[in-house]
């Protein structure tokens, strides 16, 4: 009897080839967050999600920095007033936010006809992103109005330093480090664009970084892939299997 039972046991704890549950499907791991559709929705969602410690460490270290240069910003800016302006269209067009989201919005578009979830979703986390950053570079922009170098208003923070910043933080949260990395010089180089040709100081463009990183960082906190590894029993008339299965999902 003892020895049956025993056998009994064994048969159910063998381990069967039966397949493990299939994974998430793409739409699944990458949603679309129908940003447009959707838009007074998710900003409300993302102003709410805004403080945090990470966003709260990254405007911290913003402030810092744009303190610890705020020295050096007239010595930049009548050097600049001295020398010929040569970034301008780079920093003007190419870091523009309006040209920022309408680049998101074209692969928003694109990937919706093409059923491509992933650059759906990546392309909406950009929009988002950009909304975002809007909102705060705006409001920042209107209740400080600094003086620009040339003479104009609402100089802090730099909204294209922010816009670009913003969009090179989204890429790198989903792609990594070879896509982040070139995305933070390229942001860089338009933000020493805005101090070259005199439209702003060098500590607006060091914040303006910050709050894209900020933007940035709120929407894709709880978009990136996420992999969980779990164990998963799976039961047969003859046996109980148990598999590790990988899932991979977005929130």
């Amino acid at each position: 009897m003892v020895n049956s039972s025993l056998a009994a046991l064994a048969v159910v704890l063998t381990l069967q080839s039966t397949p493990p549950p299939t994974e998430p499907s793409e739409a699944s791991r990458w949603p679309d967050d129908k940003p447009f559709s959707r838009f007074v929705q998710n900003l409300g969602h993302d102003l709410v999600a805004l403080p945090s410690q990470n966003t709260g460490l990254l405007l911290g270290v913003g402030g810092l920095g744009a303190w610890a240069v705020h020295p050096k910003d007239d010595d930049l800016a009548n050097w600049a007033a001295q020398s010929e302006p040569s970034l301008s269209t780079l920093g003007a067009v190419f870091g523009d936010g309006w040209f920022q989201g309408s680049v998101a919005t074209v692969a928003y578009v694109t990937g919706r006809l093409n059923k491509d979830a992933k650059t759906t979703h990546v392309a909406s986390d950009l929009i988002r992103a950009q909304i975002l950053n809007g909102v705060i570079t705006t409001g920042l922009k209107i209740g400080v109005n600094r003086e620009r170098p040339d003479g104009g208003n609402h100089s802090f923070p730099s909204g294209h330093a922010s816009a670009t910043f913003a969009s090179a933080q989204v890429l790198s949260s989903h792609f990594g480090w070879k896509v982040g990395v070139p995305g933070y010089a390229v942001a860089s180089l338009i933000g020493w664009s805005r101090v070259r040709d005199r439209q702003h100081w060098l500590s607006d463009t060091v914040f303006g970084a910050a709050v894209g990183l900020a933007a940035a960082q709120t929407i894709t906190a709880g978009h990136k892939a996420r992999t969980k590894w779990t164990i998963v029993p799976t039961a047969t008339k003859t046996s109980v299997a148990f598999y590790i299965v990988r899932s991979v999902k977005t929130q």
